[in-house]
């Protein structure tokens, strides 16, 4: 994998202690090439420079370019541990650490907002897309990290580069990922999520706002109280009714 950021042994020996490390200059999505490995049953990190054909939610195209970190991690957790248990959230969760923690400071705080993306002064700089095949788990990460801009049909988004000012390496910050989100999921599988959740509660950019959910059947507008243990929001609507939600696409109202 070409980088500008050297890669040392040292730092692959970090990056293994999570799996089996794949660095790649091309690859049509991180997610599939990873589903590819499952098969040999061990835990894997899928890194590329460039992905053809990078998805978000709903198969929307994903945005990355050379100055992205890409990158996919297969995992095996236990049986009862599944994509629904929140894995997404718990991942923006590491991702926003792991953030805070390069940058070396937690102003401007980094943010979830439900039910993937990770955004800094409201500006979206990441997407987190975890699917499920059998007992693997996949979570691909697209994170924006040293563009200097965006393309103009991006408005919303932003890069670490632009929001502090300062060039970041990429690795470095998986590096910081990797043990933050491994972290999570051994006390989730342990039965000590609370601890997590509160953070992720803590993190949210939704929970006490009012917003517009849009689902593929409908709309609904209301103020979200909380996100369960499941990573659905509670909404309760301009009508007053509570509804838990899955999945949707949320827009901040004034």
């Amino acid at each position: 994998m070409a980088t500008e950021e050297p890669v040392s042994g040292e730092l692959l020996n970090r990056l293994a202690r999570f799996g089996r490390v794949y660095l790649l200059d091309t690859v049509s999505s991180t997610n599939d090439y990873a589903f590819t490995l499952a098969g040999q049953n061990e835990p894997a990190v899928v890194i590329a420079r460039h992905q053809t054909r990078g998805r978000g939610r709903f198969r929307r195209r994903w945005f990355a370019d050379e100055e992205s970190l890409i990158f996919s991690v297969l995992f095996f957790p236990k049986p009862d541990f599944t994509v629904r248990a929140g894995i997404t959230l718990v991942a923006g969760l590491a991702l926003c650490r792991a953030i805070e923690a390069d940058a070396g400071t937690a102003e401007p705080p980094v943010l979830l907002r439900w039910p993937n993306d990770v955004v800094i002064n409201g500006r979206k700089v990441a997407g987190i897309l975890c699917e499920q095949r059998r007992d693997a788990v996949v979570v691909g990460i697209g994170v924006n990290v040293n563009q200097p801009h965006l393309p103009e049909n991006l408005a919303e988004a932003g890069s670490l580069l632009m929001l502090y000012g300062r060039r970041f390496d990429r690795l470095s910050l998986l590096d910081r990922f990797l043990p933050e989100f491994f972290q999570a999921v051994e006390m989730m599988e342990k039965g000590n999520a609370g601890p997590v959740w509160e953070d992720v509660k803590r993190r949210s950019a939704v929970i006490n706002h009012r917003v517009e959910v849009r689902t593929l059947l409908r709309r609904q507008t209301g103020t979200v109280i909380d996100i369960d243990e499941a990573g659905r929001i509670v909404l309760r609507t301009d009508s007053g009714r509570l509804v838990v939600l899955s999945a949707g696409q949320v827009r901040q109202l004034r």
